[in-house]
């Protein structure tokens, strides 16, 4: 069961890296010149101790094959311990490389995992636990304490190593600098609290309800700079009782910086805080060459003040003969603006419009997503009833193996009864004389043995009683393949849903009114999964669990593998009750009458050994005295001497033969009762993945109401554009008035420029000052300015050009093992701590007290047969 849950656990963390590739890679998005895709991704999964250490790595490697033709792919891989996922073949591996030559019609994916044989992992995680204020040794420590207990978490990106970057200075020169660049890397540790930790708090998580009465943690990092750091530290702490050490689990993706749309407005940044501060230096730069021309021409400034007295006369003439006829053109143009705007208001109203038609448009979008989640609530609970009878027929099986031991039990009974009837036969051979007394008693007992056993017609008898098991387990064969073609057309619906199809596309038997309905225009399914990537992961987890109707069925004598998918499952437990448990009851059957049909004649029965004792008393009534000790025989007459003796001895040997199919048959019940819990679990994740879907398109309902409140929010701000070009309307109104005041103050002008001359005297009194202020303005403010704008454009291209080299490595390094030639890739490695509850004392003790039980299980087995011989 615990290689099971690992299985299902990598299937979605598969699905992660594989759906990255499917929804962003053009090689799968689009069509391409090469008739068969190529995709490759490896998922590295890392088992830790509690405190972070590795206890053991793997790696699993998928190759997906779209398109139609012939292809060869050679694919590095860790050729340690590898092994085929998909099947029983293997693959042809050398030097570190799978080569895969095959022919693709359609789709096709290829899954290996094998041991991750790499140095270390590229990401870390140390986990350490305080109670009370002290630090603890390790994290076992905290299993049974009480108390304020806190939890660290450090995270670290180990990838980085040091390499030469190029940075453009304000300058416009290349520096060269040694820097420690990683393989940037983004990911998220969950852990759950279990509902007896209080008053959870943490300054850094996402913090929710498991559904359960447990709290979820969910931790955000990225790890790389300048964006974040190559280490994140976080945790929270807890009031505890009876504490646990929770079980934590850390996903991390490789991205690329420069690619990506999330880290988009950071590299913007940096490379327009590079700009700017280049901008600055050059401004700078201009600026201190003014100020030094400023302090220059501060010398001719005097000089020419005094010649500003006498053009202060000119600008009287010009303001009358030149400024006052361009105060009329610009009258004339204010004009011309107010029309302008009067045409972009009436644009405005139109993008309102058209704004709210969006809205409405996406109101419908969110209806529909509504109608998506009711689906996914319906599939959830069909997958619910399928869990639950699956349930109930690993309850009838474990009835059914309650009551074999009963059958046992009565079988014993009855080899006791015959050892009496052994016993009487020593008293009777002593006291002839009360013979045809005593025998008449043990002649209706035969009787009453003989009703018992009865027929197989008879229910009430024993007989009967096997016959109706023995078809009951029977007619659960047909069940059992409804159930298998129920799980059949369930997993051709989620494969076609998955691929964005009909539900009736791959099976027609499978596509009823109920399937049309789903796949309608108003149906749960309609919206494929190439608008919604979430809804695809959550299938390609889901549906190789259903497996397929043709995967070949386990050896029936050994346990069903813990790997096996719904389909092998129910095949199995097909098998055990069709071959062995109904050939069991059969072969009990024949024990206690061989004139059962089907049952060999040399078989000798119950039924035959009480005939043979009936017969022998009737010889020993007819001939008291003549013939007792013929008609009593010895302990080695069979009983086709018809003797007492030898109709005892057969009744032994059928008890016998009984007895032995009584435990053949509680064995086969005990694996069949194993194999309905095996199956049951199985449908309970299938139900578990119906349950994921359901949240899923959850996560789609509140996307789609969130771009409904963006629109609303967009449709107002039209309104206030629309307000925007009335005020500049008006704006341009006044413009036009003021114009006309504007030829009205050039006059005014024209009798100012008269006091300007008196005042040109003034200025040239104070410009003596100018030179000096501009000489302190040059050190102390320009070149200041200068260096500021150089460090500035330094230190945000140093920022920049880390990422590019970061990128550089996620381009080229981000796979542990490397990708096909041509292929598209993706990384992700999943690290899952364990936790510490304290149960493995309580397991040894469950263990010793079973032992113990079956150490008196066999002291009774040992008692009975003793009996019996």
């Amino acid at each position: 069961m615990t290689a099971r849950r690992i299985t299902r656990g990598l299937a979605a963390v598969i699905a992660v890296p594989t759906v990255f590739v499917l929804t962003t890679s053009p090689a799968l998005a689009t069509a391409t010149a090469d008739p068969v895709a190529v995709t490759n991704t490896e998922t590295v999964q890392a088992r830790l101790d509690p405190s972070g250490k590795v206890d053991s790595a793997r790696i699993y490697e998928q190759l997906a094959l779209v398109g139609k033709g012939k292809v060869k792919v050679t694919n590095p891989v860790s050729d340690k311990g590898i092994r085929n996922l998909d099947g029983w073949g293997g693959y042809t591996v050398k030097d570190g490389k799978m080569t895969v030559d095959t022919t693709v019609d359609g789709e096709q994916r290829l899954r290996t995992v094998s041991d991750y044989d790499k140095k270390k992992l590229p990401i870390k995680v140390a986990v350490t636990y305080t109670l009370n204020g002290k630090q603890l040794k390790k994290p076992g420590d905290v299993v049974g304490k009480k108390g304020h207990l806190e939890a660290h978490y450090v995270v670290e990106n180990t990838s980085a190593h040091s390499e030469e970057i190029t940075i453009t200075d304000g300058y416009g020169k290349q520096v060269k600098e040694q820097a420690d660049v990683v393989i940037p890397m983004v990911g998220q540790l969950t852990t759950v609290l279990p509902p007896e930790f209080g008053d959870v708090t943490s300054n850094e998580a996402n913090k929710a309800g498991d559904g359960k009465g447990g709290t979820k943690l969910s931790f955000t990092v990225t790890l790389f700079p300048p964006v974040g750091a190559a280490t994140a530290e976080f945790g929270w702490s807890a009031q505890v009782k009876d504490a646990i050490v929770p079980e934590a689990e850390l996903t991390a993706l490789p991205v690329s910086p420069l690619d990506s749309p999330t880290f988009k407005t950071a590299v913007t940044g940096y490379e327009s805080g590079a700009e700017k501060g280049t901008d600055l230096v050059e401004g700078g730069t201009e600026l201190d060459t003014n100020l030094i021309k400023l302090r220059d021409g501060s010398q001719k400034l005097l000089s020419g003040l005094l010649q500003l007295n006498a053009g202060a006369q000119t600008l009287n003439e010009g303001l009358a003969n030149q400024a006052a006829p361009g105060a009329k053109q610009l009258s004339t143009g204010a004009a011309q603006l107010a029309g302008g705007l009067a045409q972009l208001d009436t644009g405005a109203s139109l993008l309102r419009t058209k704004t709210g038609e969006a809205a409405a448009g996406a109101d419908k979008v969110n209806t529909g997503a509504g109608k998506l989640q009711t689906g996914a609530k319906d599939l959830s609970t069909g997958a619910g009833k399928v869990h639950v009878g699956a349930g109930k027929v690993a309850s009838g099986l474990s009835r059914a193996t309650g009551t074999v031991p009963q059958l046992i039990g009565g079988l014993t009974q009855v080899s006791g009864g015959l050892q009496s009837v052994e016993n009487g036969l020593t008293q009777m051979y002593g006291g002839i004389g009360q013979l045809p007394t005593k025998a008449k008693a043990l002649h209706e007992g035969v009787q009453k043995l003989r009703a018992g056993i009865g027929s197989v017609g008879a229910d009430e008898t024993l007989l009967g009683g096997l016959e109706n098991l023995k078809n009951s387990l029977a007619a659960a064969g047909p069940g059992i393949d409804k159930m298998r073609g129920g799980a059949y057309c369930a997993s051709d619906a989620l494969k076609a849903v998955s691929n964005g199809k009909p539900v009736g596309t791959y099976s027609e038997a499978c596509y009823g009114a109920a399937a049309a309905q789903l796949n309608g225009p108003a149906g749960a399914l309609n919206v494929g999964p190439e608008t919604n990537p979430v809804k695809k992961m959550i299938l390609d987890a889901v549906i190789p669990q259903l497996g397929s109707i043709t995967d070949p069925i386990p050896d029936l004598d050994q346990p069903l593998p813990d790997s096996a998918t719904l389909q092998v499952a129910l095949g199995y437990l097909k098998g055990r009750l069709t071959q062995r448990a109904v050939p069991g009851i059969a072969k009990l059957q024949c024990g206690l009458d061989n004139r059962v049909a089907g049952c060999p004649e040399s078989t000798l029965g119950l039924m035959q050994g009480l005939d043979g004792l009936d017969a022998g008393v009737s010889v020993l009534v007819s001939s008291v005295v003549s013939s007792v000790q013929g008609g009593i025989g010895t302990s080695k007459d069979t009983p086709a001497k018809k003797t007492l003796r030898g109709g005892i001895n057969g009744l032994q040997g059928g008890v016998a033969q009984i007895h032995e199919g009584g435990k053949q048959l509680l064995s086969g019940l005990n694996q069949l009762s194993d194999g309905a819990d095996q199956v049951n679990a199985g449908t309970g994740s299938v139900a578990n993945g119906a349950g994921k879907l359901k949240a899923g398109t959850g996560v789609l309902v509140n996307g789609t109401g969130q771009l409904d409140n963006g629109l609303g929010l967009l449709y107002g701000g039209t309104g206030k554009l629309a307000d925007g070009v009335g005020t500049a309307r008006d704006g341009s109104d006044q413009l036009a008035t003021g114009s006309k005041d504007l030829a009205t103050g050039i006059g005014s002008a024209a009798d100012g420029s008269g006091k300007l001359a008196a005042g040109l005297t003034t200025a040239a009194d104070k410009a003596t000052g100018i030179p000096d202020g501009a000489k302190r303005l040059s050190a102390e403010g320009a070149q200041a300015l200068q260096k500021k704008g150089a460090d500035t454009a330094l230190d945000f291209g140093r920022r920049y050009s880390m990422l590019a080299a970061a990128a550089d490595r996620a381009k080229t390094e981000s796979m542990p093992y490397g990708a096909p030639d041509g292929a598209a890739s993706a990384t992700a490695y999943s690290l899952k701590l364990a936790g510490a509850t304290g149960e493995g004392g309580r397991s040894w003790i469950r263990l010793l007290a079973g032992l113990a039980l079956f150490g008196v299980a066999i002291g009774a087995a040992s008692v009975i047969r003793r009996r019996v011989a």
